[in-house]
Formats: structure tokens, C-alpha cells, sequence
């Protein structure tokens, strides 16, 4: 049981440590569903978008991490 709760734990922190990332991830799910739901995306589209959305904020949050350790 011990094992199973240091997996959480180990799985909570690696999606809070970067608040902004799991925030900015998340709403972009909320924008596909929303377009998704009202017809205004077919299925592939919201796909393509949410590809889009997820890549445009990983590569933001590496750029990010990268300016404060050069100003380190």
C-alpha cells in the first residue's frame, strides 16, 4: 500500500510543480471541448487543434525554463 501511495504522491507533485503548464493544458481541453460540443470543429479538426494547443504550450513552458536558467 505504501508503494501505491508514493506513485500518487510522485504523480500530484509532477502535475503541480508547474502550476502555469497543467493550467494552461487544461484549458486548452476546455476551448476543443467547448468548439467540439457546439459543432463548430468536426473530430479530426479538434484533434489537430488540441495537438496544436498542447505542443504551442510545451514548447512556451521549455522557453520559459530555459530564460530563468540562463539567468541563473
Amino acid at each position: 500500500m505504501s508503494i501505491l501511495a508514493d506513485v500518487f504522491k510522485e504523480l500530484f507533485k509532477m502535475f503541480v510543480a508547474d502550476l502555469r503548464l497543467t493550467m494552461a493544458i487544461l484549458a486548452g481541453i476546455v476551448i476543443v471541448a467547448v468548439l467540439l460540443g457546439q459543432g463548430l470543429v468536426g473530430p479530426v479538426a479538434a484533434g489537430l487543434l488540441l495537438a496544436a494547443i498542447s505542443i504551442a504550450v510545451l514548447g512556451e513552458a521549455v522557453l520559459r525554463e530555459a530564460r530563468a536558467r540562463r539567468s541563473r
